[in-house]
């Protein structure tokens, strides 16, 4: 392949980046925001789509591009760990599931210290609204919503921020730049979600700072372990969290 025909290549795959960066706040703003006065069919069938082709892109992406290498990318340089053969001291599924229960723990706390004012009675009744807009009335239906954003869902952000984004920016970036700026895209579409339930208060921006340290750590162990099993084990763990939190405020 020539010069320019690479560079031709360089500049899809940074727009293909971009896209991908920006494309989950798009949805989150059609569904949270735009459309939040449409009736519940029309909500779900715009965040069905949504989801589908935020969820398909990164797949049709590398299969036309890298389809000789559904995976990592291997020409990072390798860890120290990787070279001496030596393993880490702490286990990767230790520094998974630790980071998964402290981050539940900080929320409890959180949910402890709110418990009983109006900030939380306001975003009590706005989940409740939003949860029977789903037809959600009964605990084994929302336990298996639970279910699905623990283990399904959790997954897929994680293939498409770390697996996809972050790969994708290590092309065009070091890869603590890429770290920050995939964190940062991950971030993005919480605020939306986080304004519906907090308005702009300082809950939405510390919440909103949590969801990128969280995505920093996730990119940093995954980067770490090289596989996405630790980073998912931890997301799921912390949605696990967050929905055993939900089961408390509406039930």
């Amino acid at each position: 392949m020539d010069e320019s025909h690479k560079n031709e290549r360089n500049w899809l795959h940074l727009f293909a980046t971009l896209f991908a960066i920006g494309f989950p706040t798009l949805v989150t703003l059609v569904y949270f925001k735009w459309l939040a006065d449409e009736p519940g069919a029309a909500q779900q069938m715009a965040y069905g789509i949504g989801k589908f082709l935020q969820f398909a892109f990164p797949i049709v992406w590398v299969w036309i591009f890298f389809r000789y290498r559904i995976g990592r990318d291997r020409t990072r340089p390798e860890t120290k760990e990787e070279k001496t053969g030596v393993p880490s001291s702490i286990p990767n599924w230790l520094w998974a599931v630790g980071f998964g229960i402290d981050v539940c723990l900080v929320m409890a706390a959180a949910w402890w210290f709110l418990s009983g004012g109006e900030q939380l009675a306001a975003m009590t009744a706005k989940v409740q609204d939003k949860v029977n807009g789903l037809g959600i009335t009964q605990v084994w239906q929302f336990a298996l919503l639970g279910l699905f954003y623990a283990l399904v869902h959790s997954f897929l952000e994680e293939y498409y921020w770390r697996w996809f984004v972050y790969d994708m920016l290590k092309r065009f970036v070091t890869v603590p730049m890429a770290n920050l700026i995939s964190s940062l895209g991950f971030m993005a579409h919480h605020v939306i979600l986080l304004n519906v339930y907090f308005g702009w208060s300082w809950m939405t921006f510390l919440c909103s700072a949590g969801v990128a340290i969280g995505g920093m750590y996730w990119a940093w162990l995954y980067e770490k372990s090289r596989t996405l099993l630790w980073p998912w084990v931890s997301h799921m763990v912390v949605d696990a969290g967050i929905f055993a939190l939900g089961y408390f405020l509406i039930f």
